[in-house]
């Protein structure tokens, strides 16, 4: 029987003792027996051994103490597999977390999540208390916009910022995006020259031009209009009708306010204007329905001077000269005919008075001789 590891040989044990834990050499200083399939590594088999590492000549107290210390190594051994792989499995929960947080980030959507809000929209919405509704919304609207989402959104922050209703803005500028009239902060420099200019051409016809240059820019910079209508075909009707500077300003005054439909406006107008003798006095009186967008009804025909329809042009006017040429060659014919039996007259009472003198004087000289 060989002895115990660090113990003195026993009578009637072998020499050859087995290594220590480790590899480490017997202490009587003989060679390590190899080790046995199956056996653990340290523990190297016994020559004479039974299956199972066991001696027919070994003390069971040995026997179970060399157990013991293979169930421990083996234990050991679990333990630290067992430890590699929670850490295996830790480190692999941790990347998926890590990778779906990324994806969360980056706005990617999930195959089973079609309503993922972009980071970036919802930092804009939770900074200004947008409703949900109109954030899914916008969400939904980026999406066709990928190509000018950091300009749209840099746009969004500038014009929300000074709305006093945030929320009522998105949603007219979530209209713009869908029917394609928004303009984003790369855009804005061209917008900016072009509104300026026709600011300017409003401030024309402005009677107070510092209070109006006030109220046009805060209509722009709040978005209750998207631009201002351009003046050029107003400026037409101007300088065609001779136009006051009263009605100068009301005509500007119409087509800021009807600048959806300011073609058909202006067509109305011409027409009013084209059947009236003072046009400056006509824009004034019909500015009112205009402005507020009532129904403004079709002027009537201004009947021609002095002529019947179908008579062509300038047909009554010839009329009109022949009855008054006749009616002239009448009255200089009756006050010729006065004129005349006057002159008759008065030369009757001269020839009357004249005989009755040459008789007056035939009578005397008669007298005169007797």
């Amino acid at each position: 029987m060989p002895p115990m590891m660090g113990m003195p040989p026993m009578p009637g044990m072998m020499m050859g003792a087995p290594p220590g834990p480790g590899g480490t050499e017997p202490a009587n200083g003989t060679s390590p027996a190899p080790g046995m399939p199956g056996m653990p590594p340290g523990m190297p088999g016994m020559p004479g051994m039974m299956p199972g590492g066991m001696n027919p000549m070994m003390n069971p107290m040995m026997f179970m103490m060399m157990q013991q210390q293979m169930q421990q190594q083996m234990q050991q051994q679990m333990q630290k597999m067992q430890n590699v792989r929670q850490g295996q499995l830790a480190q692999t929960m941790m990347s998926n977390a890590m990778s779906s947080q990324s994806e969360s980030k980056s706005g990617v959507k999930l195959p089973d999540d079609d309503e993922t809000i972009d980071p970036e929209i919802q930092e804009l919405c939770d900074y200004f208390n947008i409703e949900d509704r109109w954030i899914k919304r916008l969400n939904e609207t980026m999406r066709k916009r990928q190509d000018t989402k950091a300009e749209d959104i840099e746009k969004l922050y500038e014009v929300l910022e000074r709305a006093r209703s945030p929320t009522g803005l998105l949603t007219v500028k979530i209209g713009e995006m869908e029917s394609g009239r928004f303009i984003g902060k790369e855009n804005e420099i061209d917008r900016m020259h072009k509104d300026l200019n026709t600011i300017e051409q409003h401030l024309k016809y402005c009677k107070r031009a510092s209070a109006m240059a006030t109220l046009l820019v805060g209509k722009l910079l709040e978005g209750e209009i998207e631009e201002l209508p351009d003046l050029s075909d107003a400026e037409k009707v101007m300088e065609k009708y001779r136009l006051d500077d009263d009605a100068k300003s009301k005509l500007r005054e119409i087509i800021e306010k009807r600048a959806e439909d300011k073609d058909e406006v202006l067509v109305k107008i011409k027409k009013h204007l084209d059947n009236c003798a003072n046009p400056s006095s006509m824009i004034c009186k019909i500015a009112r329905p205009l402005i507020d967008n009532e129904n403004l009804p079709d002027p009537p025909d201004r009947p021609q001077k002095g002529g019947e329809k179908g008579e062509g042009k300038g047909g009554g006017k010839g009329k009109d000269k022949d009855n008054r040429d006749r009616h002239r060659s009448r009255s200089r014919d009756r006050h010729r005919s006065r004129s005349r039996r006057r002159r008759s007259r008065s030369r009757g009472r001269r020839s009357r008075s004249r005989g009755r003198e040459k008789s007056r004087s035939q009578e005397r000289k008669k007298q005169s001789e007797d």
